[in-house]
């Protein structure tokens, strides 16, 4: 049941620090990558760390020119002017998904994560984490404690089971 709601997100170290220390709100992207409101984002540092050690729970995911996202969000953004330029040069629309809460978690190497976890490919993008994969427990505790508090804001209703009502 909670793997369906994490998702696996590659982000440069830099940007990972910038999102666990707060100081980073809105997680840019060129396209929709399919994050929802109050999924788990376990953020994959890329190499040459290779790493799983923090994450957030998504807030809502908005989709604006590119000008207009700099206009309206840049204090938030954790990228400066020219990066953000340059990443998103020649398009027309930016993504941005909002941090709700962010977590710093045991880390989890690359080696670690494929012995728990068979068949994880790190992701290009984002990748759904599998329900045959290892869950650590304290993302389950930042997943619940993210969706309870997105419930008690009635911004996030509760799921029902429907296999379970058989």
């Amino acid at each position: 049941m909670q793997a369906k709601y994490i998702k696996v997100l590659s982000i440069k170290r830099v940007y990972a620090e910038r999102i666990v220390d707060g100081t980073k709100k809105l997680e840019l992207r060129k396209r929709s990558i399919g994050i929802e409101l109050g999924d788990l984002i376990l953020l994959y540092e890329t190499t040459p760390d290779s790493v799983i050690k923090g994450g957030f729970v998504a807030d809502k995911t908005i989709s604006l020119p590119v000008s207009e996202m700099w206009s309206k969000y840049h204090p938030i953004l954790g990228v400066d002017k020219e990066f953000y330029d340059m990443y998103f040069e020649n398009c027309e629309l930016a993504y941005g998904t909002f941090i709700y809460q962010n977590f710093l978690f045991p880390a989890l190497s690359l080696k670690q994560i494929q012995e728990l976890c068979p068949g994880f490919t790190p992701p290009q993008a984002t990748i759904n984490w599998r329900k045959d994969w290892y869950i650590q427990p304290e993302w389950t505790d930042a997943l619940n404690q993210g969706r309870n508090g997105l419930m008690e804001e009635g911004r996030l209703c509760k799921q029902l089971d429907l296999f379970a009502l058989k």
